[in-house]
């Protein structure tokens, strides 16, 4: 089993700052965030605080190649951050896109072996990173899981090593579902938060959104069945509860995306999800009124 000490991290928003804070108090042997010269430059002079307390990170351009990586730019620098890790890679790197969404791996497998490339998700978490700043208070958990027979190996080799870092990390039997379950999720709090540029708050029990929350992912878990992927209604009522117990100032990504006047990840969730359901011929209302209302707004960014 391959022993995972070197580890790289490309994007430096919530999840792979988050991330990068806790690897180091893991005591990991080696920690590196892989940017360019441009960021790299304006990483170094300007302060970077989590939960309060400056962050403490190296940034490479260039290096040798590493025994992890953990993607998690957004999904319109990923084509980017795989052609900027190429020197830290060979063939027993182990690559984690943190992406959000379905086709992170796919297109990561264009330019690496599928092999290397693991499915992963990240979930659960409430970081929130405006400006120079992340704030989290639940770290939530990753799961990985292989899609085929090969990585089972490499499967238990990432397994071992986020135990001994102390992160939660659970082995999915059928990661594809659990993909679109989380897609599900997402479909729903990251749009409906965006849209209406609230936290979490805005959609929790008793909210004024959550009835929006939770009609948006009723209508992924539609799609998903209708192409034989087994969403329940206790997967939904899950991420209900899950929500609940958030931090209702915090904000999930795409809400912080409005916020920062960015454009967000909408092509992940709706702009995902509506094309197959038309193809499909299955209603999604609801899903439709949110990819329009946040295409305008992104419009007038």
């Amino acid at each position: 089993m391959q022993t995972i000490q070197r580890v790289g991290i490309i994007g430096r928003g919530a999840i792979g700052a988050l991330y990068g804070s806790l690897l180091q108090q893991g005591g990991v042997s080696e920690l590196i965030f892989i940017a360019d010269e441009q960021r790299r430059e304006r990483y170094a002079r300007e302060p970077f605080l989590i939960n309060g307390q400056p962050a403490r990170f190296t940034y490479r351009s260039e290096g040798a190649p590493l025994d992890l990586i953990l993607i998690a730019t957004k999904q319109s620098g990923l084509r980017s951050a795989i052609e900027q890790i190429r020197s830290f890679v060979d063939a027993h790197t182990l690559l984690l896109p943190c992406l959000n969404g379905i086709t992170s791996e796919t297109i990561t497998r264009r330019s690496y072996a599928r092999d290397q490339v693991i499915r992963c998700i990240v979930q659960g978490m409430d970081a929130t990173c405006l400006g120079q700043e992340l704030h989290y208070s639940r770290i939530g958990e990753i799961l990985i899981g292989a899609d085929h027979e090969e990585q089972q190996e490499s499967i238990r080799s990432l397994k071992a090593f986020f135990d001994a870092m102390h992160i939660p990390c659970r082995v999915a039997s059928d990661i594809l579902r659990e993909q679109w379950n989380k897609l599900m999720l997402n479909c729903g709090i990251n749009q409906v938060c965006a849209l209406h540029r609230c936290g979490y708050g805005g959609c929790q029990s008793g909210a004024p959104h959550q009835a929006e929350f939770i009609a948006a992912m009723k209508e992924v878990q539609a799609v998903a069945n209708a192409q034989g992927i087994p969403l329940n209604d206790q997967d939904l009522r899950n991420w209900v509860q899950l929500v609940d117990q958030l931090d209702p100032q915090a904000m999930p990504s795409m809400a912080q995306d409005m916020v920062s006047g960015r454009k967000s990840e909408l092509e992940l969730f709706s702009g995902t999800v509506v094309p197959i359901a038309r193809k499909l011929s299955i209603d999604v209302p609801v899903l439709t009124s949110l990819l329009e209302k946040i295409t305008a707004m992104e419009q007038e960014l």
